[in-house]
């Protein structure tokens, strides 16, 4: 899930006004989300299946019963997971582009934070790949509550690349430009991180901005 979150003083809040953890949240909202960032590393590292009750309580130092509390199952706690890390996603790579009024160079914007998302694990607070790409390939074949919120957070991001495209490049065809920066970023990850290919990030940008220079056209 897509937080839409706008920065309010040093609290970030959807645009709804809710805020996702501020001066008057109570211990427990505190304690919950504490247990969900440290939960976040560990599927950063190990992948979100590796995010279980037990494990977790000791690393945290609390009892299985206390985090159970909290999370009634390892399902409940692995969804809350990809929820906190698209709540994380939203405050590094979304929410700063809203203060780019020039259309084009939000798209660019856009495009280099989730670059950075994806080469620096502690944006996200871990010390890995990104739990909810990771997801992807984890649960893409495993039916079940993980898979939906990861085919989720997959959908609604791919809906606002296509509506950054399709504002900053309006002769374009926007399914097809969104489909090819959703490319550029998972080969990115993969020869960032799995090749350790040091010109990954020089290669991509060059792509990206051949891309704005002569997207496909609609009806073309």
């Amino acid at each position: 899930m897509i937080v839409k979150a706008l920065k309010k003083g040093h609290s970030l809040q959807t645009e709804d006004g809710r805020e996702l953890l501020g001066p008057d949240a109570t211990k427990g909202e505190r304690t919950r989300v504490r247990i969900l960032d440290e939960a976040v590393a560990v599927a950063s590292e190990g992948g979100v299946g590796a995010v279980t009750l037990g494990p977790l309580a000791e690393r945290l130092g609390m009892s299985k019963s206390g985090l159970f509390a909290h999370f009634r199952s390892k399902e409940a706690l692995q969804v809350d997971v990809l929820k906190r890390a698209a709540e994380r996603f939203t405050e590094v790579v979304i929410a700063p582009i809203r203060e780019e009024k020039d259309k084009p160079k939000r798209l660019g914007l856009f495009f280099s934070n989730w670059l950075d998302w994806l080469e620096h694990p502690s944006l996200g607070a871990g010390r890995g790949s990104c739990p909810v790409m990771a997801a992807y390939f984890e649960f893409d074949d495993v039916p079940g509550p993980v898979r939906d919120q990861a085919a989720e957070h997959s959908a609604q991001l791919y809906d606002l690349i296509r509506k950054l495209a399709r504002i900053a490049l309006p002769e374009a065809d926007e399914d097809a430009v969104a489909a090819t920066i959703d490319g550029l970023a998972l080969s990115h990850l993969m020869r960032f991180r799995l090749m350790r290919d040091g010109k990954a990030r020089a290669h991509t940008m060059k792509a990206f901005d051949a891309l704005l220079k002569n997207p496909p056209l609609k009806d073309a």
